[in-house]
């Protein structure tokens, strides 16, 4: 750990010590315009951003890290074409053989490029040349198809990696980039190669006849099933070909995604977990001031970055990493490899590992609580978490993790998003491309008026789940000479069941247009043999017409069960997930997914009931197949509500903390 000497004596030093130039043709100076829309939270009735001035305090470390983090696009380009490096490590010099190339690293390099060259950290000459020795490798030499590229390629080739795709996303930030750097640098063979570059791109062939943009293509399966259908990271790749002056897409694009909203401790946006699906887009476009039918962006970006910071407060308590200075949740590498991390409102995926990239890439949104993450950071961690390119991609406390590498697509939104702080530079270069106006106009952006929100489209508050509040069920015990016979639907006995797990409201997991009255309730009794469930479900509408191995699909409850309570985890051991759903044919089925040879026979229906008002039924569970035991069990209830009237497919799950995954606990009573 560093001295905690004086943050003003350490902003000194970093003012008046750091280097000032990466290129081969150092150039003094750089941009002295330091001055910022801080007023985040307010609008100005003339339109206008309301520009402050940074706090002299914060120019020299805001410098720093964005100089360090510029560094990346330097150090792990290949010069010789442009490629840029996925991840590097943050210690050492850069290695070509490390990682393949990320072609949104690159996108996001040549951004970086102009604001490096703005600033004097690298030679205005020397930048210009890497940007066109990258815009002809790709006009030249990238593999290609209908002007997408490859999501990883090869340092050296530039041939594709990995069997992946052709990536739609990956292509359009390259895209971006190009058309920032094309507009910042005054080559006309820049001008002319990222215009043409931006042309090839075939969206409506990436559409695949759809109104959405499909996630990729391979050479061996084609496109991809998946699509760009819900609000997230895709706003620029839209914008981009919506504008586009030869494939254009329609406005239909735009209007389609779904925007499912969301609530957290009050504040109220289009959710979508990783922090990162709210920078991406709005590193090159600037929303500020704008909005279209559905939404203000920025401030939706506003909104989620507050409620990520607030998911990681309310999660201190069980996580040592989280704090008011210690937050951000976003994509990033983890002790247990790379998860898309993210916080309410939606699924929370957290296990304590912070994103540095994820407060820094908000500092347009959140600047005073992004600035204090920073410096914090820094200041506690510097010997661990930070190198040769800023700030590591990630952190965890209580696992004693901290990331060796850099990535490519952090550091990158790390630049841009500070200089768009700083300056506003990357925005002013993209918004002044004529076919991003285009795009926005197509969208709906200026003088649009606010779709009113339809009663599906009220903001959903979804079940958050913290570790140190872990629900715990004591489950009474009967005696052995109850035969199972005994406890039926309406039994007597099940009066004894003194504590119940109930699904409601309150744990929406994921989902959306939840059945207003639906409502699960669970009463559980043991004996030295049998672990007993009766369900009770009320749903007004059930749909069951899957086969078996594919009940889960349709209306149906699940049962999670960690026999040795470490760690719930898909098709382990000792871990078991029991379905029961309506059967086309009457009555009621059940199966356990993960064991089935092991627990056929173990787990059967005792009695069952369906009607027009939901279902209901008695399960058994052998305790001995199911490794329940006297001692502490990881338990959860889970149930799926799927409506054709309400179009809706919601799930509901009693406590299921992710990645980890933690359940909750059960116990059966030693004694009658």
């Amino acid at each position: 750990m560093v001295s905690r000497f004086s943050f003003f004596t350490l902003i000194s030093l970093l003012i008046f010590c750091q280097p000032r130039s990466f290129g081969s043709e150092a150039e003094a100076g750089g941009s002295a315009l330091i001055s910022v829309d801080a007023s985040y939270a307010q609008k100005q009735e003339q339109g206008q951003p309301n520009l402050l001035a940074i706090d002299k305090k914060d120019a020299g470390f805001l410098d720093l890290v964005e100089s360090q983090s510029f560094r990346y696009f330097v150090n792990c380009a290949n010069s010789a074409n442009g490629l840029v490096l996925d991840k590097a490590s943050n210690s050492k010099a850069p290695d070509f053989k490390y990682a393949p190339a990320s072609i949104a690293a690159v996108g996001f390099g040549l951004a970086a490029l102009a604001a490096g060259a703005e600033r004097g950290w690298i030679g205005k000459n020397e930048a210009e040349k890497r940007v066109k020795t990258t815009l002809k490798f790709f006009s030249e030499k990238m593999e290609s198809e209908h002007g997408f590229f490859y999501h990883f390629v090869d340092m050296e080739t530039g041939k594709r990696v990995w069997d992946c795709e052709l990536s739609s996303i990956d292509t359009a930030l390259f895209i971006a980039g190009a058309l920032t750097a094309a507009q910042y640098f005054e080559s006309p063979e820049i001008k002319d190669l990222a215009k043409k570059l931006y042309e090839r791109v075939d969206w409506k062939w990436m559409a695949n006849g759809s109104q959405f943009l499909t996630m990729g293509w391979t050479p061996e399966k084609h496109f991809l099933p998946a699509s760009w259908s819900d609000y997230n990271e895709s706003m620029v790749m839209y914008i981009l070909a919506m504008g586009s002056p030869t494939f254009p897409l329609t406005t239909e694009s735009w209007t389609a995604i779904k925007r499912t909203r969301g609530r957290y401790k009050g504040h109220e946006l289009i959710l979508s977990p990783p922090l990162f699906t709210h920078q991406f887009s709005h590193a090159f476009i600037d929303f500020r001031n704008k909005r279209d039918a559905f939404a203000d962006y920025f401030d939706n970006s506003v909104q989620a970055t507050l409620a990520n910071r607030q998911f990681c407060i309310d999660s201190a308590e069980s996580f040592k990493t989280y704090g008011k200075d210690s937050w951000g949740l976003t994509a990033s590498i983890g002790p247990d490899g790379y998860k898309a991390y993210g916080a309410p409102p939606g699924p929370a995926l957290h296990d304590g590992t912070v994103a540095p990239s994820a407060a820094a890439s908000s500092i347009v949104f959140t600047p005073e609580y992004s600035i204090s993450a920073m410096k914090h950071w820094y200041l506690e961690y510097r010997d661990k978490l930070w190198g040769r390119y800023g700030f590591a991609d990630s952190f965890n406390l209580d696992r004693d993790f901290f990331a060796p590498d850099a990535y490519g697509i952090n550091q990158g939104p790390t630049v841009l998003m500070i200089e768009n702080y700083r300056s506003g530079l990357i925005w002013k270069l993209f918004m002044s491309r004529p076919e991003v106006q285009k795009g926005m106009k197509e969208a709906g952006f200026g003088g649009a008026v606010a779709k009113p929100l339809g009663p599906s489209e009220a903001p959903v508050e979804m079940a958050a789940y913290f570790l140190n509040k872990r629900p715990f069920i004591k489950v009474e015990r009967i005696a052995d000479a109850i035969k199972t016979a005994d406890l039926r639907l309406g039994a007597g006995i099940w009066k004894k069941a003194k504590m119940a797990v109930e699904l409601d409201h309150k744990y929406l997991q994921s989902g959306f247009n939840r059945q207003p009255d639906y409502n699960v309730k669970a009463d559980m009794l043991a004996d030295s043999r049998y672990f007993f469930f009766k369900f009770e479900v009320r749903d007004t509408e059930l749909l069951f017409s899957h086969p078996e191995e594919r009940m889960y699909e349709d209306d149906s409850l699940e049962v999670y069960i960690d026999s040795t309570n470490n760690k719930f985890a898909w098709g382990g051991a000792d871990d078991y997930q029991i379905i029961l759903s309506p059967a086309p044919g009457g009555g009621m089925r059940v199966r356990e997914f993960f064991h089935p040879e092991r627990t056929a026979g173990a787990c059967r229906i005792v009695e069952s009931s369906v009607t027009a008002r939901g279902y209901a039924a008695v399960l058994a569970l052998e305790r001995a197949v199911f490794g329940i035991g006297d001692g502490r069990v990881g338990f959860s209830l889970a149930a799926r509500n799927i409506d054709r009237i309400l179009k809706s497919d919601a799930k509901f799950n009693w406590f299921f903390l992710e990645p980890a995954t933690y359940l909750g606990e059960m116990q059966v009573k030693i004694r009658v």
